[in-house]
């Protein structure tokens, strides 16, 4: 599965294709887990993760849904680790694409920005009509 940077980069004609679908099919860019990130920040402890988890086992809710119902987690910040999650991955393959020459440091930084603020334009854009 391509992750939605590698697709935005591909629909733009700013990496090649293949570049993209090759880079997408490497298995470094898993999502680093919203309870590590959580933890990171001090907002949940471990042992609160493996309580997600064991519940998370026996049923089929997200992670975030468990943690906001068990109290450990508010909504907002439930949604702000998922966009922490997202950006992380999509700066993994920004770093990925500079170091292998295929666009230059400055070139990622920005079109990682692009990437970043994309869905805002469009809500602005939407908000306005």
């Amino acid at each position: 599965m391509s992750h939605p940077f590698v697709e935005f980069l591909i629909e733009r004609d700013l990496v090649p294709g293949e570049v993209g679908h090759q880079l997408a099919g490497q298995n470094r860019f898993i999502r680093e887990p919203i309870g590590m990130i959580a933890v990171g920040h001090g907002l949940i402890r471990v042992d609160q993760i493996d309580v997600i988890l064991d519940r998370q086992r026996s049923c089929k809710q997200r992670f975030g849904e468990i943690a906001v119902e068990l109290g450990f987690l508010n909504n907002t910040q439930v949604e702000t680790l998922v966009k922490i999650q997202e950006f992380r991955a999509a700066a993994n393959i920004a770093e990925c694409l500079a170091l292998a020459g295929v666009l230059s440091f400055e070139d990622a930084a920005q079109y990682l920005g692009a990437f970043l603020v994309r869905d805002r334009e469009v809500e602005a854009m939407i908000s306005e009509a």
